[in-house]
């Protein structure tokens, strides 16, 4: 009959052990620093690089509406000024005909 020691767990003794714990929490170790350096580099890129071009983008964004509006608004005023050519266009037509009607003598 063959015993197994107290400090042999799975076939591994408290050596093996030890050390793939240690080697686990090294690992784990690393990938918190490493999660915590990038979490930095990130809000780095994201306050130093990205930040600007935010701010420049919401510029032009409000610029663009600023512009949006004012072109409405031209647009409007070139309608409504088109629609008082037309209506002038139409009395001097109407004036054209008086004058010609006065000049050939036919009264209305």
């Amino acid at each position: 009959m063959h015993w197994v020691a107290i400090h042999y767990i799975f076939g591994y003794s408290l050596e093996d052990w030890v050390a793939i714990l240690t080697i686990i929490g090294i690992i784990i170790t690393g990938f918190k620093w490493l999660s915590k350096r990038s979490k930095k580099a990130i809000d780095n890129i994201e306050q130093n690089i990205l930040g600007p071009i935010y701010d420049e983008l919401s510029k032009l964004n409000r610029n663009m509406e600023v512009s949006n509006r004012q072109y409405a608004k031209a647009n409007e005023r070139l309608e409504q000024g088109d629609k008082k050519f037309i209506r002038h266009d139409e009395q001097l037509k109407d004036h054209e005909r008086r004058i010609t009607n006065l000049e050939r003598g036919n009264y209305k």
